[in-house]
């Protein structure tokens, strides 16, 4: 998976860390509703505890980079202290009691 055959031809443009030599994207999340992934930027030598989060709006070509773990990045969106542009709404949409409740992708797919 990562960066998509259906991307590159929709013309949509590939984030610029991934201009760099034998980097690619490993996909971890979707945000059900917004339509947007979230990616691990992997780069050689680099120890996965190390990876940055990347997230793609889903419904369009903006990106967004945070050079943190996955699980960092989780905690700031379930405490609502992250600074992603995609998540800052969250009480808005999400009641606060249901941030914390995560679903694996076999239980949404296969219902």
């Amino acid at each position: 998976m990562g960066w998509s055959w259906a991307r590159r031809e929709s013309g949509e443009g590939k984030p610029s860390e991934l201009h760099e030599g034998n980097t690619r994207l490993v996909p971890w999340g979707y945000a059900e509703g917004g339509g947007h992934y979230l990616y691990w930027l992997v780069r050689p030598g680099v120890e996965p505890e190390e990876w940055t989060v990347i997230l793609n709006e889903g419904r369009g070509p903006l990106w967004e980079t945070y050079p943190m773990s996955c699980s960092q990045f989780l905690l700031e969106v379930v405490a609502a202290t992250t600074t992603s542009f995609y998540f800052t709404d969250l009480d808005d949409i999400v009641a606060p009691g249901d941030r914390t409740r995560f679903e694996p992708n076999a239980r949404l797919l296969s219902g």
